[in-house]
């Protein structure tokens, strides 16, 4: 099996600065608009990472491959996520203390968590499974495609 290093850090830097341009976007889109635009960077970028792939190994992933692509690019793409809130947390708080207190108290509060859970999860599981799907049976006629 191949080291897929190289695909993570292509993948973060495709992901990363596609939600920047499309954080641009969603501020100027209305607000109905713009929230769609939250997974188009990591569609983006699994499709190239996936073009690319094919292209050097000139075959379509390994069973084994697709889960640890799948489960890296998830884990990368609400990593940096994450980071990203907690940046704009500290960013803010420094100017207004109240910030960073406020979130504190939402996260004690199991009705707010429940509900960063579930929007987590209806975003975060089609995403994995649309990843899942893409890099097995969707890749394998693509090799086939460009190389048959």
């Amino acid at each position: 099996m191949i080291s897929l290093r190289l695909y993570y850090l292509w993948f973060f830097i495709i992901c990363f600065t596609a939600t920047l341009l499309a954080g641009v976007l969603a501020a100027i889109l209305p607000n109905s608009i713009g929230g769609v635009l939250t997974a188009v960077p990591y569609l983006i970028a699994i499709i190239v990472i996936l073009f690319k792939f094919l292209k050097q190994q000139r075959r379509a992933p390994t069973p084994q491959e697709r889960k640890r692509l799948s489960i890296g690019f998830s884990l990368i793409f609400w990593g940096y996520n994450a980071c990203g809130l907690l940046l704009g947390l500290f960013i803010f708080a420094r100017k207004d203390p109240e910030v960073w207190q406020n979130f504190l108290l939402y996260l004690k509060q199991p009705q707010f968590l429940l509900t960063v859970l579930a929007m987590w999860f209806v975003i975060a599981v089609p995403l994995f499974l649309i990843t899942y799907w893409f890099y097995g049976p969707q890749a394998q006629r693509m090799a086939n495609k460009m190389f048959n």
